[in-house]
């Protein structure tokens, strides 16, 4: 990677080890505004700018919303201040009636729908902030009974309609936006549904607005990855399809792996991952596949006079790597070559990567039906007990990789497996269950 040694001095402690759960986060994330309000007493703002994250070593924060919550900045801060911080919830309205009803909203989904705390809290915050600029724009926040009055309908409906275009303005995706819409839209159907007021406020109200979805991509099926081996016709190509479809690299990532992080070894390959802002996290990536395509593409570079470590190393000068837009372009021309297409469409690193994550989804599967088989025997009726029970979380995680791998090996021809490996016995069985 580009900066995989970059200065981490100025990140706070425990920074790569900070938990992805949500509720941990509010902790961090109200420690990180007591420290950006001292430093900030005077700003207008609610909450620190991005520039001011990541100047102050918060750069992870952004990531983890991002990639473990769809989440932006600004949408966390909007929760996190709409929802009393990790006190006791306080709701941004006085009016004693909806707040009411409010609560007897959330009570009812744990107790019918079985919401989680992280769920409740997630929801309610939303609710909240939806509330809170209804009542800025209408300059009434008796919500209920203004929900009971309908010669106030069109106007009210208009005040929600401008809530919704402060909030697309404001937050990083329209996913975002229609989480917030979504819930106070569910709050007032529950209304509706038990006449406690005479008319939906917010009624129809997504149909006003044009979503841009933030869908995940269409996964390439094991077919198609077939294809795109047997049809690669050099190292390089081969590398696209190892990288993109059984490492599951982002776009920009696969061309800027450096020498540095590859250890080639008979016993044991793999590629070290260390950025923070990896999109499938840190770790290492073992090379049970693509082994002699990437050691022969390593050897080719070489031979080349004043080559720079990079996997794919750019010709222009003000560039160490391909770029994405390269190697999409590089990706969707071999994509032609075996006819693989998504949609009508040639296939993108984005449609590898999905697959990637769906053989993922398969081992995790298969490891909790080992589990189940286990647990019938004993008489047991929770497979994830005693999936959680039997294995620690690090032979967890260990016995998926190995099942992703027997899927990998059902799906790519002989010739892309690593054939002196001596793990393939150990691959073969799930021993720590017996």
């Amino acid at each position: 990677m580009a900066n995989s040694s970059g200065d981490h001095s100025n990140e706070p402690e425990g920074y790569r080890n900070w938990s992805h759960d949500l509720a941990t986060l509010q902790e961090i994330g109200e420690e990180l505004l007591e420290e950006w309000r001292t430093d900030h007493p005077q700003s207008p703002r609610d909450y620190p700018a991005v520039r001011w994250l990541s100047d102050n070593g918060y750069s992870h924060l952004r990531w983890v919303l991002r990639e473990k919550h769809d989440m932006g900045t600004p949408e966390f801060f909007i929760l996190l201040t709409s929802a009393g911080g990790t006190e006791e919830y306080e709701w941004s309205i006085d009016d004693v009636a909806t707040i009411e009803r409010a609560n007897a909203y959330l009570d009812d989904r744990i107790e019918c729908r079985g919401w989680r705390p992280s769920t409740t809290r997630t929801q309610r915050a939303r609710i909240n902030e939806v509330l809170r600029r209804f009542a800025d724009e209408y300059d009434d926040d008796r919500i209920l009974a203004i929900a009971n009055d309908p010669g106030r309908k069109t106007d009210v409906y208009e005040s929600f309609k401008e809530v919704v275009k402060s909030l697309r303005e404001e937050l990083t995706s329209d996913d975002s936006t229609h989480h917030h819409v979504r819930a106070a839209h569910r709050f007032f159907e529950w209304l509706d549904r038990s006449d406690r007021i005479a008319y939906d406020p917010m009624e129809n109200i997504e149909d006003e607005f044009r979503w841009d979805w933030q869908s995940d991509s269409t996964p390439l099926t094991p077919d198609q990855i077939r294809r795109l081996w047997v049809v690669a016709e050099t190292d390089e190509e081969r590398m696209l399809v190892i990288g993109y479809c059984v490492w599951g690299v982002r776009t920009k990532e696969l061309p800027a792996v450096h020498v540095d992080q590859i250890t080639l070894d008979v016993h044991d390959s793999y590629i070290e991952f260390e950025e923070p802002d990896r999109k499938n996290g840190q770790g290492q990536v073992s090379l049970m596949f693509g082994l002699d395509a990437l050691a022969n593409l390593l050897d080719e570079r070489a031979q080349r006079p004043n080559w720079n470590g990079y996997l794919f190393p750019s010709d222009a000068a003000d560039r160490s790597f391909l770029s994405a837009k390269q190697m999409r372009r590089r990706f969707k021309d071999l994509c032609r070559k075996a006819g693989v297409k998504v949609d009508g469409k040639a296939g993108t690193p984005k449609h590898g990567r999905a697959f990637y994550y769906n053989i993922l989804a398969d081992a995790e599967s298969d490891l909790l039906e080992t589990a189940g088989e286990i647990a019938e025997e004993q008489g047991a009726n929770d497979a994830k007990a005693v999936r959680d029970f039997y294995l620690t979380p690090e032979k967890r995680r260990r016995y998926r990789r190995i099942l992703f791998r027997q899927h990998i090996r059902r799906i790519l021809p002989d010739d892309a497996h690593t054939q002196y490996s001596t793990r393939t016995d150990f691959d073969s069985s799930l021993a720590d269950f017996e």
